[in-house]
């Protein structure tokens, strides 16, 4: 078999299948989107020129090929039918996850505002949430499709008990961001209230804290041991190095955050000035801190 630098003929028949099954996936999320929002994507992005509903079909795009570089990775399977039934059952379940962690988010987390409603609206502080609640969900179930080491679809129910934990995880630090807007807003405004007046500060301060956070969640896949003959303890482990994660995540945070933005009263500036510039060093903050213990702890 011809074979160069490690690529064989077979290997680019099965890259040659998971790609298309990629693009299928994609292109279906388009009409996924449209069901579940009961409106036609063409019309709002182009009759309509709604630009937050094309920030929310970008995050679902975006959390789709985050979840996706977890399933691709690493052996191929023993036939082309069987790679093929893997990545697009694990395609579909990559899909349904980011739903249910979407929904959840939503519903739980900012109870008291639609942030459909407030995006079929042109809403774009809604849209930016709902990009951080769907890419946090997709980094979430990447994680663990990282850790899970066991291989084909007896990896399943792990992933998905897993992404349980971390989802949980992730609705304990929405409601922290939520409190803390109460605690910190002079206005006595939630922070749902914020949404509706479209304070897009405080759309980007949030987003890019929960994505930050999801990636600091990441670093459990590298701290948390994965033993496939004891997966009890196994899951036990990835929730404790889960909460470890994340409140190393949320002190580092507030540390950095204090000393770079010193002598700054963020919350003024994000809540009640609605500061784009502090808001978006502050999701910087969120993501650098994040990404940097995903890339030292992470698998």
């Amino acid at each position: 078999m011809y074979e160069f630098n490690g690529i064989t003929t077979w290997s680019l028949q099965a890259l040659a299948i998971d790609f298309a099954i990629i693009i299928a996936l994609f292109v279906s999320l388009k009409f996924i989107k449209g069901w579940v929002s009961n409106l036609h994507a063409n019309d709002e992005i182009t009759e309509r020129d709604n630009f937050a509903f094309g920030i929310s079909f970008a995050a679902g795009l975006a959390a789709l090929a985050i979840v996706l570089s977890g399933v691709s990775s690493g052996a191929f399977a023993p036939t082309l039918q069987q790679e093929a039934l893997q990545m697009l059952g694990y395609g579909v379940m990559a899909i349904v996850l980011i739903k249910l962690g979407h929904f959840f988010q939503d519903k739980v987390a900012l109870r008291k505002v639609s942030l459909h409603d407030e995006i079929v609206k042109g809403n774009a502080t809604a849209a930016l949430i709902d990009f951080g609640h769907v890419v946090s969900v997709a980094i979430v179930i990447r994680s663990a499709l990282f850790w899970v080491a066991t291989e084909g679809w007896h990896g399943i129910p792990i992933v998905i008990a897993a992404f349980a934990i971390g989802s949980i995880a992730m609705l304990l630090i929405s409601q922290y961001r939520v409190q803390l807007f109460k605690h910190t807003n002079r206005s006595g405004d939630c922070l749902q209230q914020a949404v509706i007046d479209g304070n897009l500060a405080v759309g980007i301060r949030y987003a890019g804290f929960l994505v930050g956070s999801a990636l600091a969640l990441t670093a459990a896949s590298g701290i948390a041991p994965y033993a496939a003959d004891n997966i009890v303890a196994s899951l036990g482990y990835w929730a404790l190095s889960a909460a470890v994660s994340l409140v190393a995540f949320i002190l580092l945070h507030l540390v950095t955050i204090k000393i770079i933005l010193s002598g700054c009263d963020i919350s003024d500036e994000v809540n009640r000035q609605k500061n784009v510039g502090v808001a978006a060093i502050s999701a910087a903050i969120s993501f650098a801190i994040g990404s940097t213990m995903a890339t030292l702890l992470g698998a």
